[in-house]
């Protein structure tokens, strides 16, 4: 019977594969601008369009049989100018529609045709697919009958500003805004509870969006993010990459910040080396074209040999790097995230910079009073920490979900039947769930048990 379902579902994937139109590149989509200027006085969130789509797997020919529906919103770029980009929103069979899980991919991508509203439709080939698509995994637990609504952000904005912190954060968190008003669309609950998630380039965005929270969204009702494997500094990570294998990292972070800087744009063409040029700016156009174009290599390549200056723009361009590029700088008492965190990463991950970065930033987060479960996978890499962390990660998100629930159930409880009940040193959520339950959270002592520094 399992093989006959897996028959006909191929069968009749391949006739919607003949039905369904194929979608158009983002750069050629009108779907992506909005149709007139009056939106610029909108608040940010406000949903200007809607669609629906049908949302790929990871078979070619299979559709997946969540709906899914895409949102043209209004956000901001980095600079707090009036911004639009698009939110994808997939409601599984028998959604549970009070939960939302915005889940940040990372598509580390210069080229806005790389984005994930993009890459994760069905009949789209090619690395936008291959990119985005091969990291269902990640969330193939909350794809299953009575999972989540899962929202998925272009959260590199409209012009593909990858590694550029704050404009991650505002687009994160406003596709949440706008996953919120879209009741009559998606039928999710504008009460629904929020968790983030996100590993590597999307740990980025999770991370940023976490930071932002209490100063731009402190209204929105999130109750946790897990975030792994996560480049806390670029500047870091552009030297932890270079001359090796994930050298071409440091190439997509500096085009991602020239997108959004013009006066560091026209600074590095103009040092960039003739006879890389063509290698350099490959990333821009990786996604547009439909027909397979040759790929330089750049493994193991030393990209400050890229440049008649070395890495001389780093060091110029140092406040736009530390003021978009560090993750932490603005957390502190008062102003940090009033929902718990799971952050973890291998100890030996050569991508996304030294472990210490992020030990440090836990370190700061739990100064700041920030509850934090951190799991450092010793001697593991990147994709190691990613394949390990997964299940323990899915596990935790849905005891947050659980925990607020029972915790909103705890509190209508005082607020109604037990009104006139005292309750003496205990908090509302151990009353829901038991103080700090299934956490891991590592101080001074244990630090140096686990391998590290705090």
């Amino acid at each position: 019977m399992f093989f006959l379902w897996i028959f006909c579902s191929l069968l009749s994937g391949g006739f919607a594969a003949d039905i369904l139109p194929l979608p158009l590149l983002p750069s050629e989509d009108s779907f992506y601008r909005p149709r007139n200027d009056s939106w610029k006085e909108l608040p940010v969130g406000t949903i200007l369009d809607a669609r629906n789509v049908t949302f790929g797997t990871l078979y070619p020919y299979l559709p997946s049989p969540a709906d899914a529906y895409q949102l043209l919103y209004v956000t901001q770029n980095v600079h707090g100018e009036p911004d639009t980009t698009v939110t994808t929103i997939v409601v599984p069979p028998n959604a549970n529609k009070n939960r939302l899980l915005s889940f940040q991919n990372a598509y580390d991508a210069p080229d806005v045709d790389c984005s994930p509203s993009y890459g994760f439709q069905f009949r789209v080939d090619g690395v936008a697919a291959a990119w985005n698509r091969g990291q269902l995994p990640l969330i193939s637990r909350f794809l299953v009958d009575g999972g989540p609504v899962i929202n998925i952000p272009d959260y590199e904005g409209s012009n593909a500003s990858f590694t550029v912190g704050p404009q991650s954060a505002y687009q994160t968190l406003d596709s949440i805004r706008a996953a919120l008003k879209s009741n009559d669309i998606t039928g999710l609950s504008p009460d629904a509870k929020i968790v983030m998630f996100g590993y590597s380039g999307g740990g980025f965005a999770t991370a940023w969006a976490t930071e932002f929270h209490a100063s731009y969204s402190p209204n929105l009702s999130i109750v946790g993010a897990a975030i792994g494997g996560l480049p806390i500094n670029i500047k870091n990570t552009y030297t932890n990459v270079n001359n090796g294998m994930f050298s071409e990292l440091s190439v997509l972070a500096t085009l991602g910040l020239m997108s959004a800087f013009p006066e560091l744009d026209q600074y590095v063409r103009e040092h960039l080396k003739e006879d890389v040029k063509e290698a350099f700016l490959y990333p821009l156009k990786r996604c547009s074209s439909r027909e397979p174009i040759p790929e330089p290599s750049l493994i193991n390549a030393n990209i400050t040999s890229f440049f008649d200056n070395g890495d001389q723009f780093l060091e110029d361009f140092n406040h736009i790097v530390e003021e978009v590029g560090i993750i932490g700088k603005r957390v502190k008492k008062g102003h940090a995230p009033n929902f718990p965190l799971l952050v973890y990463q291998g100890t030996n991950d050569t991508v996304t910079g030294p472990v210490k970065d992020t030990t440090a930033l836990v370190r700061k987060f739990l100064e700041a009073g920030t509850r934090v479960s951190y799991i450092p996978y010793l001697n593991q890499g990147h994709v190691d920490a990613l394949i390990l962390g997964m299940i323990p990660a899915w596990t935790w998100i849905i005891q947050r979900f659980e925990r607020a629930e029972a915790l909103a159930a705890a509190d209508r409880f005082l607020q109604n039947d037990g009104k006139d009940i005292v309750i003496d040193n205990i908090g509302l959520e151990d009353l829901a769930n038991g103080y700090n339950q299934g956490d891991q959270i590592f101080l001074d002592g244990e630090a140096l048990i686990h391998g590290y520094e705090l």
